[in-house]
């Protein structure tokens, strides 16, 4: 569980200390918020599918309205399908991490 934390704490921090021209910028407290909530919310929705015996998770749980919700569900699914070992939080981690690092810029 260390390791996926770490992992996940890594990912946000490279995110963050982007080079040159491209360099990323701080994401903003109502962006780490949106995020952490969509993250905990499909993360939910996965961990109760999977519950229920769902095979399919790509059909089986409802994605979040929006283009950057969607994606950080589709991201989510792909990486519960890959491991069954995860658990609900490091799941949420991993969401979040890439819902940060993935938010629209502008």
């Amino acid at each position: 569980m260390n390791t996926i934390k770490t992992l996940a704490a890594a990912a946000a921090l490279a995110a963050t200390l982007g080079t040159g021209a491209a360099q990323a910028q701080q994401a903003s407290d109502q962006v780490k918020q949106a995020c952490r909530q969509t993250a905990n919310s499909v993360a939910g929705l996965i961990e109760n599918a999977k519950r229920r015996g769902v095979k399919d998770l790509e059909a089986g749980i409802t994605k979040p309205s929006g283009d950057w919700p969607s994606q950080v569900a589709a991201y989510m699914i792909q990486a519960a399908n890959r491991s069954d070992s995860l658990s609900q939080g490091e799941l949420a981690s991993l969401g979040y991490a890439y819902c940060v690092e993935r938010r629209p810029r502008g």
